[in-house]
């Protein structure tokens, strides 16, 4: 029975150790789920970097499209993936954009942020991390522990990404949401917009009672379909959402300014921030209910009844 026990443990001993070995020889790549995790992830990641206000400056002039398809690939090509990297060195891309070491630290706890949000494991984890360390010497140009830093004027942003010269056609013929930079881009734009509306004392009373999530997650849904993205929007119409706030039309515009600071934050070209301000434009008719009056920062009536939180 001790040979038959001790033989059994020998098996799997060794099974263990061919598994280990299998693991070893997978490329982290392959590891971390292969080209739909890393552009899952990188998406996140871009996501997250765009509207942190500790280093989202640095890429107020930097094209979305092309950050997130570069990132893209050269994670993919740094993990011993398949892609090919075609854009600049780390140290050109990055050449008179003034990023402080505080900076680079913040995009790296925006990347561990992104990656326990995804349950990346720790070895997976620690070898990503690993692998993009060592950029800190190409990035960074001012050692200071200071975030939030403006992009010094010097800095020439790496142009729009164009397959051919009738690209310009081709834009035209994309959906905005495509034009803006895709999901990505609007989670930011959205962040960013509910932020300034919660800490706006002309219009933030109006959302006192409202589930913050919620509000972040079904407004981010109504303007990626609004804007010809995939999402399906399950929030309730804009009128019935917005019955009872006794919303002036002051209130409105102070939201419709609130909305052109964020665009003008991400250097939204005019073509696009047009395009958007008139897609949401024509919601001012379902959510104010006090035309003409132009007082702001008015009291949510007590018979408001706000949606639930998220499940």
């Amino acid at each position: 029975m001790k040979k038959i026990i001790l033989s059994g443990l020998l098996v799997a001993a060794l099974a263990m150790s061919a598994l280990a070995q299998d693991m070893m020889k997978k490329s982290l790549y392959d590891r971390l789920g292969g080209q739909p995790a890393v552009e899952a992830v990188v998406k996140d990641f871009a996501g997250r970097v765009l509207a942190d206000e500790r280093v989202n400056k640095k890429f107020a002039k930097s094209n979305a499209d092309r950050l997130v398809k570069n990132l893209t690939d050269f994670v993919c090509m740094a993990t011993g993936g398949p892609c090919k990297y075609a854009g600049g060195d780390m140290k050109t891309a990055h050449k008179n954009m003034g990023v402080t070491q505080g900076e680079f630290n913040a995009l790296v706890g925006d990347l561990v942020a992104t990656l326990d949000s995804f349950k990346v494991p720790a070895a997976e984890k620690n070898e990503l991390l690993g692998a993009l360390g060592p950029l800190a010497k190409e990035m960074v140009e001012n050692k200071s522990d200071a975030t939030g830093t403006a992009l010094p004027a010097a800095f020439k942003p790496a142009p729009a990404l164009m397959m051919d010269k009738g690209m310009d056609k081709g834009m035209m013929e994309k959906s905005l949401y495509d034009r803006l930079g895709g999901q990505a881009a609007v989670e930011a734009v959205v962040k960013d917009f509910a932020g300034r509306v919660l800490a706006d004392a002309r219009i933030n009373k109006k959302f006192a009672r409202s589930n913050a999530p919620r509000l972040v997650k079904n407004l981010t849904d109504f303007v990626c379909m609004a804007t010809g993205g995939p999402c399906k929007y399950n929030g309730l119409d804009m009128k019935k959402a917005h019955k009872n706030m006794a919303t002036t039309e002051g209130e409105f515009n102070a939201l419709a300014e609130d909305l052109v600071a964020t665009l003008n934050q991400f250097n939204v070209p005019e073509k696009e921030r047009t395009d958007l301000i008139n897609a949401v434009a024509p919601l001012a008719k379902d959510i104010v209910e006090k035309k003409g009056n132009k007082a702001t920062g008015t009291d949510l009536p007590k018979k408001f009844k706000p949606a639930p939180a998220l499940p």
